[in-house]
């Protein structure tokens, strides 16, 4: 009964094969060949002997586990030289004409790309296609970032611009000049203004409609050094410095302006006193995580409605440079030993130190991007990986203005006065 079943399905498949291979009169004689085998059951393995179908069977299993072998060492060899060899050496696989004024800067913006100057901002693709493009006449623009939300302020004046990925959000203007500007993710911009000695933290939708507005003096709070918002618009976090009985203090200041702060005087959620401490820079990498960086090391805190400190770090040396991204943060500092120029260390933000090396690197700009490190001026460029391991490094044959790392294997985008290129480290 079962052999009768076998010699149907049999049938069945010669056919099917029959159809498929129709045109071909050779690959017919060998089918109706393989159908006479099939149905004497010469090539059934059950008619072998048990050990020499355990033989078979070991081979084969033998077989593939060296060729799982092989292709492990192939895959884990290669991933050992991609990571450890410093490449020096690099093609354009592409590049495409930039027409820019001087002076123009860029930021990257999702899979695109903001640039800004004193006449105005615009979004362009990585190929340098035009999205949208925004005109206005500022003397001093500025900008700050926060995921794919932009703001553009005039240094010392009174314009503020929010654009997202689809254009224009919102404009308007302050009454005061602007010395700093922030934004959230939703358009929420935070703003320093300062007039005669007073400064003024305000908050603004992207229509100009006022959310918040503090009034500090130096005398009592302090100046305010750096601030920032949270994505969600809700915390601001104030970095302020002073004088009291002639030593320098610092305050870092956070702002609630959802429910947790509804009962609190002037929005504070919390604030912490650092005697002898400079915080020229503050940070969200979340909204619930906020770093600020000292003149002697970084302080990391915690919280969703009230942040407090959760970890510190502090250096005896110079910071030289400091660089981040929202999973780690990096410091530069003179190097003592003659074979390297610059000792690289690189922590979390549980303040625990990941990676200490040794760099010859010249630079004019530094940043994290999407775990690697890009330090470039305008004749040549170094890139390391988020452990420090120096990736690539080579002069450049134009002259760079800008850099990014888009999470492309081997490939980068460089940014030149005449055109974008796309380049492949080999």
């Amino acid at each position: 009964m079962i052999r009768e079943k076998w010699d149907t399905i049999s049938e069945k498949i010669l056919e099917k094969l029959r159809f498929l291979h129709s045109e071909d009169p050779d690959e017919e004689a060998g089918i109706e060949i393989e159908e006479r085998e099939l149905s004497s059951g010469s090539l059934s393995q059950t008619d072998l002997p048990e050990g020499d179908l355990k033989k078979r069977r070991r081979w084969r299993l033998i077989r593939r586990l060296l060729l799982l072998a092989f292709v492990a060492a192939a895959i884990g060899g290669f991933a050992l030289y991609n990571s450890l060899y410093t490449f020096q050496d690099y093609v354009i696989a592409d590049s495409y004409e930039n027409e820019v004024s001087a002076g123009t800067q860029y930021e990257a913006a999702g899979k695109n790309i903001y640039r800004y100057n004193s006449d105005g901002v615009s979004c362009v693709t990585r190929k340098n296609e035009l999205e949208w493009s925004i005109t206005y006449n500022m003397q001093a623009p500025i900008a700050d970032l926060c995921g794919s939300t932009m703001a553009v302020a005039e240094q010392q004046g009174t314009q503020v611009y929010v654009v997202g990925p689809d254009g224009l959000i919102g404009n308007f203007e302050t009454l005061l000049p602007i010395l700093k500007v922030r934004v959230s993710q939703q358009g929420v911009v935070a703003v320093v203004l300062e007039e005669d000695g007073v400064t003024w933290v305000n908050l603004y939708k992207p229509d100009g409609s006022a959310i918040v507005s503090d009034k500090t003096t130096i005398a009592e709070s302090g100046y305010p050094m750096d601030i920032d918002l949270s994505p969600d618009g809700q915390k601001l976090a104030v970095s302020y410095l002073g004088i009291e009985e002639g030593i320098i203090r610092s305050d870092v200041v956070f702002y609630h302006f959802g429910a947790a702060g509804q009962s609190k005087d002037d929005y504070v959620v919390s604030s912490t006193r650092y005697d002898d401490r400079v915080i020229p820079e503050i940070y969200f990498t979340g909204n619930s995580r906020a770093v600020a960086v000292a003149d002697n090391g970084f302080l990391v805190f915690r919280g969703s409605d009230a942040p407090k400190q959760s970890a510190s770090v502090e250096f005896t040396e110079e910071i030289v440079s400091c660089f981040h991204d929202d999973e780690r943060i990096g410091f530069l500092f003179e190097n003592e030993e003659e074979e390297f120029q610059y000792r690289m260390e690189i922590y979390n933000y549980r303040g625990r130190r990941r990676a200490s090396r040794g760099v010859n690197a010249a630079f004019d700009k530094i940043r994290m991007e999407n775990g690697q490190i890009l330090m470039y001026t305008d004749k040549s460029c170094d890139i390391f990986t988020a452990s420090g391991r120096n990736r690539f490094s080579s002069a450049y044959e134009k002259e760079i203005v800008d850099m990014f790392y888009f999470s492309e294997f081997r490939k980068y985008l460089v940014v030149t006065r005449d055109s974008f290129d796309r380049i492949r480290v080999k």
